[in-house]
């Protein structure tokens, strides 16, 4: 018996690609740094990290050092993406449609994402996407000591939907999320539609592969 679905956002839920790489781009020539690589996949691929290994590569070891570098590069940076990510966000394919039908089969639905410094803008995000209503929980790295791939944020998201962990089952595009998700005892779903290749994630041992966000429908479904 499933009874909750906890979903990474970022490549998972909605592509959010654009607004990241305008951000920081816009923000790294501002502060005189280099920009990021113009093939969108190198790009992502840097940004898909923890800000403590993004930021030492993109500023260099000693701008980093600085703390106040650090804090007016964070600061531009929530300005930059803030003024770009209503407009410059889409639902990934099929996750409007996906979320409603597992709502309608009485599942719970958590978003459990690793964002920190754009963690506030999950909410306006969600609404403004039409999916906000459906969405029962949101937990992020503000919100536990360890982020993905530790297993808190996903042990946190089921105690707060009063789910047992052998009911949740975790969906993401990242090996982060499936370490996350299976160190926590839960079932694993990758899915191949967002930042990272089948080739990928194929090697992170996840319970079900999908390329296709409505074939969690017959997962659920299987329960009954």
């Amino acid at each position: 018996m499933f009874s909750a679905f906890l979903m990474d956002l970022d490549g998972t839920i909605v592509d959010s690609r654009k607004p990241f790489v305008i951000a920081y781009n816009r923000v790294l020539v501002k502060h005189n740094l280099p920009p990021l690589p113009s093939d969108e996949y190198k790009a992502i691929r840097i940004l898909r990290r923890p800000m403590e290994e993004i930021f030492p590569r993109l500023m260099g070891e000693g701008k980093y050092g600085d703390a106040a570098f650090v804090e007016s590069f964070v600061e531009d940076l929530k300005e930059a993406y803030s003024e770009l990510y209503l407009s410059n966000v889409k639902l990934c394919p099929h996750s409007k449609e996906t979320i409603r039908r597992l709502r309608s089969l009485n599942l719970k639905i958590g978003v459990v994402s690793s964002r920190l410094a754009f963690a506030d803008y999950i909410i306006p995000l969600l609404k403004n996407c039409g999916i906000g209503d459906m969405i029962d929980l949101v937990v992020t790295s503000k919100d536990v000591s360890a982020s993905k791939p530790s297993p808190e944020p996903f042990l946190l998201a089921a105690k707060k939907l009063k789910s047992k962990v052998k009911e949740c089952i975790v969906v993401g595009d990242s090996p982060e999320d499936l370490a996350a998700g299976k160190a926590a005892g839960m079932m694993t779903v990758a899915y191949t539609g967002g930042f990272y290749s089948l080739d990928e994630l194929s090697k992170c041992d996840a319970d079900m592969v999908i390329d296709d966000l409505t074939k969690l429908i017959h997962l659920a479904k299987a329960r009954f």
